[in-house]
């Protein structure tokens, strides 16, 4: 079947036009961890089959964590250490002896809280000592995992207050879309810098865009934007403040293999008859 509609929706159109000659199909596996850009073929032919229990869903979730943790350390270091104005001083042969600040103590915001977000707050933990705040739907305990404390979404706006690095791997759901807009960009520090490493949806790009024009936080670090390939016509190339990757840091040398590897996984489960290692809520979306 030839791949039809627009590159965004082709994979979905594909799926639910062959779903009716795949009857006997009782498990589907995203190598993604975000499932979004399945969203027709989950809503039209996924939900109806899961419902009569005849199938379930899968995804990438957690072979990728690790790289984009990396990532993460990597971006509050590139604004902690002020990476930029060093390399800027090289080019103008200046010597600029100025203090240099530290990770240590400083407080890493969690904006989703599942294998990505716990990684990251992992690695911030270990190798820096930081202090780890979670938000998510629901405050809840924090005896799990690395959070110090973990806040409800009621309680969002104290959450980002207290931040000094936010850092956000929100899937893409219909209750995340644009989830960090001009109220919470409005209630960080103008120290503080917003990491995007989740899905581009997730952030209001244009209070992003003009939070940082206004110097209103320090800076941000986006892998993942709304629209992928970013249209060069956004302003976002222009914010001298923003560290922009494209959508590559999980994009490892072993990006396949790892991706293999929870499909394995699952594969085992699947042919033991044990539940399955990443199912996906079709309702949740994640």
């Amino acid at each position: 079947i030839p791949t039809v509609g627009a590159p965004s929706s082709a994979p979905s159109d594909v799926l639910n036009r062959l779903w009716p000659m795949l009857s006997k199909v009782s498990w589907v596996h995203s190598f993604a961890a975000g499932v979004d850009g399945l969203k027709p073929f989950i809503d039209k032919s996924l939900k109806p089959a899961a419902e009569e229990g005849r199938v379930s869903l899968t995804n990438g979730r957690g072979a990728f964590s690790s790289s984009l943790a990396e990532y993460s350390l990597a971006a509050m270091l590139h604004f902690n250490k002020q990476l930029k104005r060093c390399e800027a001083n090289r080019a103008g042969r200046v010597w600029d002896n100025f203090v240099m600040d530290v990770m240590e103590d400083k407080t890493v915001g969690l904006v989703g809280y599942g294998s990505i977000g716990q990684s990251c707050g992992r690695a911030a933990k270990g190798a820096f000592g930081c202090r780890v705040l979670a938000l998510r739907r629901n405050a809840g305990d924090s005896s799990e995992g690395p959070a110090d404390e973990i806040f409800g979404f009621d309680d969002r706006l104290e959450f980002f207050k207290q931040c000094d690095y936010v850092i956000c791997s929100l899937p893409s759901t219909p209750l995340t879309q644009q989830f960090v807009g001009e109220a919470e960009l409005g209630a960080m520090k103008s120290s503080a810098v917003l990491i995007s490493i989740g899905r581009g949806a997730t952030i209001d790009e244009v209070a992003l865009e003009a939070a940082l024009r206004g110097k209103k936080i320090h800076g941000a670090a986006l892998d993942v934007f709304a629209t992928e390939p970013l249209p060069v016509e956004s302003g976002l190339w222009d914010c001298e403040n923003l560290l922009l990757t494209a959508h590559n840091a999980d994009y490892t040398a072993d990006y396949f293999e790892l991706g293999w590897k929870v499909w394995m996984e699952n594969l085992d489960k699947f042919l033991q008859g044990k539940p399955l290692a990443t199912p996906v809520d079709l309702n949740a979306g994640y």
